[in-house]
């Protein structure tokens, strides 16, 4: 009868508490630190008190970490985070950061005259409901294309959807707050 009790306190425990298997798995609620693409350095996940903007610089452009809006309001006047799709205006860090800590994938685009082009195809990547997808201009990118994850961004001169691909497989819902499914 020991044995029996034993094993089933033993079962239960297994059920309850199960430890992380996959490989880049830091422990840390499924943020994949490793996957192909370099984890970027680690801005922290705090709030921004009072709405205000941000005062020091992220490590990375566009930001992959780092303090950020909490609410349903901002100064930019939307919600953080804020609801998921294309916003054809630029998104503030202090916005898509939280967006990225629910474990979504941001699409950023910069081109120096109109690039229609680069838009749809961009668009045409992002499922027909765009629930972990936010994409948005970007203006001062080192690059076209910038897509994001948490600490982690891929930066591209055109795009390429196997790339773009393999990023989201191994960087959505993989992040501090992963919330799959979130309709923002």
């Amino acid at each position: 009868m020991f044995g029996g009790i034993l094993f089933a306190i033993v079962f239960i425990a297994a059920l309850v508490v199960r430890p992380s298997t996959s490989p880049g798995n830091s422990g840390e609620r499924g943020v994949n630190t490793g996957g192909h693409i370099a984890l970027d350095p680690d801005d922290g996940r705090g709030h921004i008190d009072g709405n205000t903007p941000y005062s020091d610089t992220y490590s990375v452009v566009p930001a992959t970490s780092g303090a950020h809006w909490a609410g349903s309001t901002t100064p930019f006047g939307l919600p953080s985070p804020a609801r998921w799709g294309s916003y054809d205006s630029v998104l503030p860090d202090e916005i898509l950061i939280h967006n990225l800590e629910h474990g979504g994938i941001g699409f950023h685009y910069d081109c120096p005259e109109e690039c229609p082009e680069i838009v749809k195809a961009l668009d045409d990547i992002i499922p027909s409901s765009p629930s972990q997808y936010i994409m948005s201009p970007y203006p001062g990118l080192p690059s076209k294309i910038a897509i994001t994850g948490w600490r982690h961004h891929l930066y591209l001169d055109e795009v390429d959807e196997v790339e773009i691909r393999r990023f989201i497989d191994e960087y959505q819902d993989r992040a501090p707050e992963s919330a799959p499914q979130n309709q923002y």
